[in-house]
């Protein structure tokens, strides 16, 4: 076998080829390093640090370990995250082939100088505009990841805030829970030594034993309250085995007024679900001008260099590779494209409309609510308390009876623990509001 090797003729080939390659990974080698490498510049670390044992938050705080330990906004943003990845990626350009072919390469001897020799690089190119609109659907994509992401976001800032007014309303119902439970011993002590003096009969203690027996109750049930919604506030901070004593904060005693018109308003311009859905029919609408182009086929561009060993000749190729679209013009993905484009867009107008709905339902408890409040704080709570303050006068002066006295410590109880309701009610009433409408009513 002849294994003599053209000495002359090697190094000029091979010289080619090694060039070729030096110039594709110069080009193509810092940006397939750049983009394994990936950017995280956006990863931010936050401690989340729950408070310590038998302190008291406040809102901000809460909101604040809520925001940095809830699970699903953080999967929200690893979506974020995922869109931007697949953002850089439509930007990127389709790689080229580099082809190396020898050819009708003798079996009796060893190298390429008596064989045709090919160096040559195909570039896809894609056509009709489907690279830009791909970008336009990432980008879009992303955008509306980011709506949900505020949407979840704004949900668990509603939640916090309404666990949170639960617990104050339910501590200012243990404090009413105490000056009962205070006033009912009060009562009893003073029967008891009047019942001893001879002042008055047996059952005057035993009804006033009664009254404190049930205020005490009345203290273990308002306790019992107070710790199960301590116990729902940490679960939306996302700490549920810490332990914290309360909070610091009052209800909101005087609401302000609300008009559903400015608030409906305020809604569509701020709500992340509404524009999370509009952002969804505009993603249909790119999806189906890309099917459309998809029928246009994609070419290939292809140039090479190629050796003649035995005529001693070089030569240049050049190609270009056209698909047909005889048979498949994507017709089943356009007709796809054009019905979930009808589907995002009634999907939009029913999200609004149940945002719509809720919104009215919650103004409209609100007005009553507010209305309710307003009776109980200019009118129904001062008379209450002047009544007890009266007739606790006109007992110890022996001018009014000991069922004078029960009824107005009952009405004045009753009153106080209905007020607290009523106020704790129109808080969360005004969470959801300020959640749907996306705006700051409570100063």
């Amino acid at each position: 076998m002849n294994t003599h090797l053209n000495s002359k003729w090697i190094p000029q080939t091979w010289r080619f080829v090694v060039g070729i390659l030096v110039i594709c990974l110069s080009i193509y080698l810092p940006r397939f390093s750049s983009s394994v490498a990936g950017d995280d510049s956006h990863i931010t670390s936050g401690d989340g640090s729950p408070p310590s044992a038998g302190k008291n938050i406040t809102l901000e705080e809460a909101l604040s370990i809520a925001m940095k330990n809830n699970l699903q906004l953080q999967s929200t943003q690893d979506q974020v995250d995922a869109a931007a990845g697949a953002l850089r990626q439509s930007k990127l350009y389709p790689n080229p082939v580099l082809e190396l072919l020898a050819e009708e390469v003798p079996t009796n001897e060893i190298g390429l100088n008596q064989s045709q020799n090919l160096v040559g690089i195909t570039q896809p190119i894609i056509t009709a505009g489907k690279r830009k609109l791909g970008i336009k659907l990432s980008e879009q994509s992303k955008e509306k990841s980011e709506f949900e992401r505020d949407s979840v976001t704004l949900q668990v800032m509603t939640d916090a805030k309404k666990a949170f007014y639960k617990v104050v309303a339910d501590q200012e119902s243990v404090a009413v829970a105490g000056q009962i439970e205070s006033i009912a011993k009060g009562i009893y002590e003073s029967e008891q030594m009047r019942f001893e003096a001879g002042e008055v009969a047996l059952t005057n203690v035993l009804r006033a034993e009664v009254e404190l027996s049930q205020a005490r109750n009345a203290v273990s049930l308002a306790e019992g309250n107070l710790q199960t919604s301590l116990a729902e506030l940490q679960t939306v901070m996302g700490i549920p085995e810490e332990s914290i004593a309360g909070v610091t904060g009052k209800l909101l005693t005087t609401p302000p007024d609300v008009s559903f018109n400015d608030l409906k308003l305020t809604m569509q311009v701020n709500q992340p679900l509404i524009k999370a859905s509009r952002k969804g029919v505009e993603m249909a609408e790119s999806q189906l001008m890309l099917e459309k182009r998809q029928a246009i086929p994609d070419i290939n561009v292809s140039a090479g260099y190629k050796r003649l060993t035995q005529e001693n000749a070089d030569t240049v190729q050049m190609g270009i590779e056209i698909p047909t679209p005889f048979f498949n013009r994507n017709q089943g993905n356009i007709q796809k494209g054009k019905a979930l484009s009808r589907k995002a867009k009634n999907e939009n107008q029913s999200v609004y409309n149940d945002l719509q709905l809720q919104l009215k339902r919650d103004v409209d408890s609100y007005h009553a609510e507010r209305r309710r409040v307003a009776e109980f704080r200019e009118n129904i709570i001062p008379k209450a308390e002047s009544a007890l303050q009266l007739i606790e006068t006109g007992y110890k002066e022996g001018e009014l009876s000991y069922i004078d006295l029960l009824d107005a410590q009952r009405t004045w109880a009753e009153t106080k623990v209905a007020y607290i309701e009523s106020l704790k009610k129109i808080n969360l009433l005004l969470a959801d509001i300020e959640g749907l409408a996306v705006i700051k009513i409570r100063e």
